[in-house]
């Protein structure tokens, strides 16, 4: 542990953000309120940490991931040369009881503890690649339109029930229908052209592009949640973080439940990634063979199809750790039998 090392935890909202000062336990711990989160506030902070004598080389600056309310703070702090590490909320929110109050500085303080407290598993946070993040932005608005494309297709469904109706609505709703479906296609051609500006992004994702069942779309957030698998490179963690672990719970000699996913993770990265498991077990003979053989020993659909998915994560990341394509009926040769058939050759 780094001596006179101070922490400081950030609670970040929309308007104004707490920051609060933390050393050694015992030690009162310093809080400044209503720091406007703008370009001005971002300076006042900085004023304030000089006023108690810390600068980027004695301290470390923790903040928690609320998406856009975060970001503008975090890219001030990293230019100007301090140690930034942005943790998600719930780990944060794990580490400490669920008791008492709950107001912004008591949220910044437990930050700044935080960052004591866990100081040698924090890393620093660095801004994701321009390309990537123009990615991520795509594929969050495509899913929004998608959503909004499926609701409105159930409201047109109903709405053809109707016993009494008027022409306006079924216009309205199809020509709606119509322009979401023209915005998701220039989504697509978009994250297209996006791919292609990078010619690593582009090459692995013609790579995951290979594997049966996988396209564009589930690609390009494998990319994303991986950060170009630069983040993630282990299948096992990338499925827990999407996911789709299934995780035991059992407790002495009474408590035995079936192990079940908890749902953790990026929602529509799992989506993709069943839907994808689903398309596999319907027309790819080899994952087809595997489906039919678990369900005939009584494995239940929904068990037999995540472990489809996991491995369908497990190609993945041998696939952009190898750089190759998917290659169809490949079979691995364990060295044990290599080395015996040089013996006996």
């Amino acid at each position: 542990m780094k001596k006179n090392l101070f922490f400081i935890g950030l609670d970040i909202s929309e308007a104004n953000f707490v920051a609060s000062i933390y050393k050694t336990p015992g030690q009162p711990i310093v809080t400044k309120e209503a720091i406007p989160n703008n370009p001005e506030g971002f300076d006042l902070l900085l004023l304030w940490l000089k006023e108690h004598h810390i600068d980027k080389k004695n301290c470390r600056i923790c903040l928690e991931a609320t998406g856009v309310y975060s970001q503008a703070i975090a890219y001030y702090l990293l230019f100007q040369g301090f140690p930034v590490s942005v943790e998600p909320p719930l780990k944060v929110k794990r580490a400490f009881d669920p008791v008492g109050h709950k107001t912004d500085p008591i949220d910044s303080k437990q930050i700044a503890e935080y960052a004591y407290r866990f100081q040698d598993e924090l890393t620093s946070w660095k801004p994701r690649d321009e390309i990537l993040e123009k990615i991520r932005q795509l594929l969050s608005v495509r899913e929004q339109f998608t959503k909004q494309k499926v609701a409105l297709d159930n409201s047109i469904q109903a709405y053809s029930k109707q016993r009494v109706q008027v022409a306006l609505i079924r216009k309205a709703q199809k020509e709606t229908l119509d322009q979401l479906k023209k915005q998701i296609a220039r989504i697509d051609k978009e994250l297209e052209k996006l791919i292609k500006q990078d010619p690593e992004i582009f090459q692995r994702t013609n790579n995951l592009d290979s594997i049966p069942g996988c396209g564009m779309l589930l690609a390009a957030h494998l990319l994303v949640i991986t950060e170009n698998f630069t983040k993630i490179q282990n299948s096992k963690r990338l499925a827990a973080f999407i996911g789709i672990v299934p995780y035991q719970h059992q407790s002495g000699s009474s408590v035995s439940k079936r192990a079940k996913i908890r749902y953790f993770g990026p929602g529509p990265s799992r989506k993709l990634l069943r839907l994808a498991a689903q398309s596999v077990a319907t027309h790819n003979v080899t994952f087809r063979s595997y489906y039919l053989r678990k369900l005939d020993q009584g494995k239940a659909k929904p068990l037999v199809l995540n472990n489809i998915a996991n491995k369908l994560l497990k190609i993945a990341c041998t696939i952009i750790r190898n750089n190759t394509r998917y290659i169809k009926d490949y079979r691995s040769i364990h060295p044990m039998y290599l080395k015996n058939a040089v013996k006996s050759a």
